[in-house]
């Protein structure tokens, strides 16, 4: 159709079970309209795993017992989300990719949250912030669905 163009999305995850749970995401990626076109990482290891998806960015880890990380990646997270612009942003977290949410959100992309499986009883704290403004908030455990009016539950990603 003319005057379309292709959404840029970009997807994310911080080490561990957090890119693991977006690599199962990501082997669905074959029904997908359109793959990922950038990438957005917390450590430059990690960046293999991800960069035959699209451009990857790696912005550096953090938590909220590293506040002098903290404000390293909060600049980086802005700086990633300033450049690439993207439509759409799909996460499993942690910290330093909500804040890629929260800027992408401000330069009006829609954003997916996957919550880490690891939180049985709870959304994670990124995840309770992110749900906030959030177009799709995702839970793998139905307990934790029931507890917010915006969390879904589709089911164990692993």
């Amino acid at each position: 159709m003319k005057g379309q163009r292709d959404l840029k999305i970009c997807i994310g995850a911080s080490a561990g079970g957090h890119l693991k749970q977006l690599s199962e995401v990501l082997k669905k990626t074959d029904n997908w309209p359109q793959k990922p076109s950038y990438c957005v990482t917390t450590h430059t290891e990690l960046a293999q795993h991800l960069e035959h998806y699209g451009k990857t960015f790696v912005i550096g880890e953090c938590n909220r017992m590293t506040p002098f990380k903290m404000l390293t990646v909060f600049g980086r997270a802005f700086a990633v989300a300033a450049k690439i612009r993207p439509d759409v942003v799909i996460t499993t977290g942690a910290l330093p990719l909500a804040w890629v949410c929260l800027f992408s959100k401000l330069f009006g992309a829609k954003i997916i949250w996957i919550d880490s499986i690891a939180n049985v009883e709870k959304l994670s704290m990124s995840g309770s912030m992110v749900r906030r403004f959030s177009d799709l908030c995702i839970t793998q455990w139905s307990e934790v669905a029931d507890q917010h009016d915006n969390v879904e539950y589709l089911g164990k990603i692993v």
